[in-house]
């Protein structure tokens, strides 16, 4: 079944604890004189962000309010896994452990993931009872041979994608845990509600928009500046005709909302989640009992 993750997000009084210390660097102080280059964090409600000083001196003015004075950094380290930006990751090297109070979620994606497996649980309430509990693995390397056992690299499953967490419980806590041998990290924590579109059918595509900059001299040689990517995907489904109303609002509901993308939760098909938004989508009413539904999708850098 191909499913969109719809996102909730979080504040600051939904995130009950985490193992990564907001420590990034001083907090921000409106009577310090800074020195050209300091970097300073301020770790207000909402904000959770890091700077760089532009301009040497004493300024009482936040740093979110002078953009002339301050350079934005991005999130803090705690919060860059919710920040709901590629690119951005949350990484520490011990376990990383999350509780959270979302409330009514349905589906989780944790997306450019570096560890040996994840543990995620549900309760009823903080200090209820377990309702959900699952461990995945992040080795996604594929042994078809003795061969591959003995001398196949190891592969990192970056992706983990849940779509059957019990979404009627309201004041759930979630508690997810990231563990490996060595640093961890999580780029993507997303959470919501899940919109069940159709089955997707072969003939799906998916690839990359390589935005690095190669341009080349008059004698042929090429200077290539390596620059970030986004993964896109064109997705063609069977939509059962029962649902065409609800489907159709609910994929206008999302236009222009990052959200994940799950073409389809089967392992080794990993490619086909792509966090972003849709560019457009086509119904066709074709049959009596299903439609058609075309979707073309565009990742986020």
């Amino acid at each position: 079944m191909m499913s969109i993750i719809k996102p909730n997000y979080l504040t600051d009084a939904m995130l009950t604890s985490s193992t990564v210390p907001e420590t990034d660097y001083a907090a921000w102080a409106a009577a310090t004189n800074y020195t050209l280059g300091t970097r300073v964090m301020r770790a207000v409600s909402g904000l959770h962000k890091n700077y760089e000083n532009l301009i040497a001196g004493v300024n009482a003015s936040t740093p979110e309010t002078a953009p002339t004075r301050w350079l934005e950094l991005g999130p803090t380290n705690r919060w860059a896994m919710f920040d709901s930006a590629v690119g951005t990751s949350t990484t520490i090297a011990s376990n990383l452990t999350v509780v959270m109070r979302p409330g009514a979620t349905g589906g989780l994606a944790l997306l450019e993931l570096i560890g040996r497996q994840v543990e995620i649980t549900m309760k009823t309430a903080p200090g209820g009872t377990v309702i959900y509990s699952k461990i995945v693995v992040l080795d996604g390397t594929l042994i078809s041979s003795f061969y591959d056992w003995f001398y196949t690299d190891y592969s990192q499953l970056g992706d983990v994608v849940l779509t059957d967490l019990p979404v009627h419980y309201v004041s759930n806590e979630l508690t997810i845990s990231i563990t490996g041998s060595s640093a961890v990290s999580c780029g993507v924590c997303h959470f919501g509600e899940v919109i069940e579109v159709g089955q997707t059918q072969y003939g799906a595509s998916v690839g990359i928009v390589d935005y690095s900059r190669k341009s080349v001299d008059a004698f042929g040689n090429y200077s290539i500046t390596k620059r970030a990517f986004s993964k896109r995907s064109d997705l063609k489904l069977i939509t059962p005709a029962g649902q065409f109303n609800r489907i159709f609002r609910s994929l206008a509901s999302v236009r222009s909302t990052p959200c994940v993308y799950v073409g389809t939760e089967e392992l080794g098909y990993e490619p086909l989640i792509v966090y972003g938004f849709y560019k457009d989508f086509s119904i066709d009413v074709a049959y009596a009992s299903d439609h058609l539904c075309n979707l073309s999708i565009e990742g986020l850098i």
